[in-house]
């Protein structure tokens, strides 16, 4: 979180932090069903509950700060 304070950003509050396992990733476009087959033969049974985390994060603009520059 100390990259959002670094960019104007302040009151950086974890707003939730929530695992996802391989079933709830079965729910996305992002993965092919080869690859999560794969994945569960990789990662051992335990970890599958708890493969990657979704963090949802609240912050608000330092008042006054200039906008960041936008890459051109």
């Amino acid at each position: 979180m100390k990259k959002l304070f670094n960019v104007g950003f302040e009151e950086v509050t974890v707003a939730e932090r929530r695992p996802f396992g391989l079933d709830e990733l079965t729910r996305y476009p992002l993965f092919a069903p080869d690859f999560i087959d794969f994945m569960r033969k990789v990662m051992p049974p335990e970890r599958h509950h708890e493969l990657v985390f979704s963090i949802v994060v609240t912050a608000r603009k330092r008042v006054g700060e200039a906008p960041a520059p936008q890459p051109h």
